[in-house]
């Protein structure tokens, strides 16, 4: 028997739960979706791969509200996306929570698409214009959890220097930070401005995400320049929730994040 690829696995999962969830058994999602059961059989066990407009059907059968097409979409769908975050992505198709750290660059969840232009093009000088295109097109199709009826909830908190970058186009900060002003009344968006000034930082170390998803414990991620590494030990974990509790009671409250995010962008 062939090792079971990790990706088709854990969509086989999703898919198993999610058909539970449901109260279906194989044969009946099968019928519903017009489908043979030993393929809903093979998905769930990971064996197998699948047409997009399958999984469509399947979604639409079980009412999944693009669960499953979202997570399949992440994971096998030629978008741009890199390799190593992949699974970071299907993660986030099903998260409650999310809660991200920025020291360097804004979140790619919360990033304008100027911006995720232009910091995609500075970190690869030698891509062609298309190969851009997947992965600015990647990160906004990222960005449609954010506009479902239960969306995830997102906590951002922003190291101020990442606002002061300045882009050649002068355009660009402006319009992220509008961006974020947006998002920022949203019920289940929180963005918070940790000030530059502030002293003993425990968040100098560099970026992080800490992620919730239902029926599993919380994971961290850390993205250097070009890699990134998903960290599952609980006690590595509960070390980067420490450091976000710290850093959240040193940011700005809310409304104050917004008054200095307003100066910023009419500084900028």
């Amino acid at each position: 028997m062939g090792s079971v690829d990790p990706t088709r696995e854990r969509f086989g999962k999703l898919l198993k739960k999610t058909r539970a969830q449901a109260g279906l058994t194989q044969q009946d999602l099968a019928k519903a979706a017009v489908i043979a059961q030993s393929t809903i059989s093979d998905l769930e066990r990971g064996r197998k791969g699948t047409r997009r407009e399958q999984v469509e059907r399947i979604d639409n059968a079980l009412i999944a509200h693009g669960v499953l097409l979202n997570a399949w979409d992440a994971a096998f769908s030629p978008t741009g996306m890199i390799g190593y975050f992949r699974e970071v992505a299907e993660d986030e198709q099903v998260a409650l929570e999310i809660r991200e750290y920025a020291l360097g660059l804004v979140p790619g969840l919360v990033q304008v698409e100027a911006y995720a232009r232009s910091i995609s093009e500075l970190a690869s000088p030698y891509a062609e214009p298309g190969q851009i295109d997947q992965i600015v097109q990647a990160r906004l199709y990222r960005q449609q959890i954010l506009d479902r009826e239960h969306p995830p909830v997102l906590i951002v908190l922003l190291d101020e220097s990442v606002l002061l970058r300045r882009f050649a186009n002068p355009e660009v900060m402006p319009a992220q930070i509008s961006h974020l002003l947006k998002l920022s009344h949203r019920p289940r968006i929180t963005i918070q401005i940790i000030p530059e000034d502030t002293e003993d930082h425990v968040g100098l170390s560099g970026s992080f995400r800490l992620s919730t998803a239902p029926d599993s414990n919380p994971f961290a991620y850390v993205e250097g320049q070009k890699t990134g590494m998903t960290l599952k030990e609980p006690e590595i974990v509960a070390s980067y929730e420490r450091t976000f509790a710290d850093l959240r009671s040193c940011a700005l409250p809310v409304r104050a994040s917004r008054s200095r995010m307003e100066e910023m962008r009419g500084s900028t």
